[in-house]
């Protein structure tokens, strides 16, 4: 009796260990099995199954094969989702192995029934069944609220601002100054530079989001001389904090040499409402870059009247709803009320140090020079 529990024992702990919840190869869901020589989630299970057989080449891509899939875009563009699934190991051929495979096992289980219904009692055939295993949500459905057009919008924007480039160039500016003896680390000459490089990345939110190509010249001039400094100081800041910049003490006291102990204190209080996903960020520098209303502390041109107002209240509401659906995904609805209170309070925080940074002739020197060659680039692509 002993060996006979110890080997249901063993058996169960085996049958729990196969059930354990590890994460689809394609997109990072929650996956228990292997389908196709991989293992995966259901939802790719399925996407596998019904489009291997047509290939890549029945896809377009319009981001040249560069989207990422995970849990939230895997639905988003087919090609790169696909293509993912065949580098991951899944293999075509099993596909059609496993539906012979399953025909004949439903050909042969039907002989077997019928045999037992012809010669046996109901109750023997409800006893010679196969066991029942719990079924599978193949069709889990998306339960956000977003559409469609809405998540290829959020996966445009993902593109338009590629954040990986000032990452990287700042997880190298903070490898170069650790080698350095600590009196030396983040001087104001390098640390300058450094802003520079990060507010010249920013160009790219206005480059490459196509709403904002959509205006006239006329619009987009008035725009970017209104919102650059916004949205360039809000996009170096966010870097700043995935590099972890904010939790060096040199930094703030470098700030104080740059600028004075105000400006010191205002990156503080920008670093305490930084903590957004890359999503939410980039949705809420496409709000700014789309925002009416003036910059009263810095501004090289006259209060103009834009020539389509309403055109761009409609892009800069599409976005702003665009963030609330993402954030409601995201979170619940407590949690998203107060992540958009933060995005604001970060905004606030920013037009402080602005205000101190306006004394600043190598910044202002540089925001100038930034929407000169935004505005000629853009010009020149017309």
């Amino acid at each position: 009796m002993m060996e006979k529990s110890s080997s249901n024992n063993s058996k169960e702990n085996k049958r729990q260990s196969t059930t354990k919840s590890i994460e689809c190869k394609t997109c990072g869901d929650t996956a228990k099995y292997s389908y196709f020589g991989v293992i995966s989630c259901d939802a790719c299970k399925v996407f596998f199954k019904r489009n291997a057989e047509r290939g890549p080449k029945a896809f377009k891509c319009h981001f040249d094969g560069n989207c990422q899939i995970n849990i939230n875009t895997r639905h988003v563009c087919s090609y790169c989702r696909l293509v993912k699934c065949l580098e991951s190991g899944m293999q075509t051929e099993m596909i059609r192995s496993s539906i012979r495979k399953k025909n004949k096992t439903k050909k042969k289980r039907k002989l077997i029934m019928d045999t037992i219904q012809t010669k046996t009692s109901t109750t023997l055939v409800r006893l010679n069944q196969p066991e029942q295993f719990p079924t599978l949500n193949l069709l889990r459905s998306d339960q956000s609220t977003l559409a469609i057009d809405q998540w290829n919008l959020i996966s445009n924007l993902s593109h338009c601002y590629d954040e990986y480039s000032g990452i990287l160039l700042g997880e190298h500016y903070i490898r170069e100054q650790n080698l350095l003896p600590l009196k030396l680390r983040f001087k104001s000459a390098s640390m300058i530079e450094f802003f520079q490089i990060l507010l010249d990345t920013s160009q790219s939110i206005y480059k490459n989001n196509q709403d904002f190509l959509s205006l006239s010249e006329y619009d987009r001039s008035i725009l970017l001389h209104s919102t650059f400094i916004y949205t360039s100081s809000l996009s170096a800041n966010s870097i700043h904090y995935q590099i972890g910049l904010f939790n060096c003490p040199a930094f703030y006291t470098t700030i104080e040499l740059i600028g004075n102990p105000n400006a010191a204190a205002a990156n503080k209080r920008i670093a305490k409402r930084m903590d957004f996903d890359m999503i939410t960020m980039k949705l809420f520098l496409a709000i700014i870059s789309f925002s009416t209303i003036r910059c009263t502390i810095y501004s090289n041109t006259p209060l103009e009247n834009l020539s389509k107002i309403k055109k761009i209240l409609d892009i800069q509401n599409k976005y702003i709803e665009l963030l609330w659906r993402y954030l409601l995904y995201k979170y619940n609805f407590e949690r998203s009320v107060i992540c958009l209170s933060n995005l604001i309070r970060c905004l606030f925080a920013i037009n402080e140090a602005l205000a101190e940074a306006y004394d600043f002739q190598w910044y202002t020197d540089t925001i100038d020079s930034l929407v000169q060659q935004t505005q000629q680039t853009l010009n020149f692509n017309d």
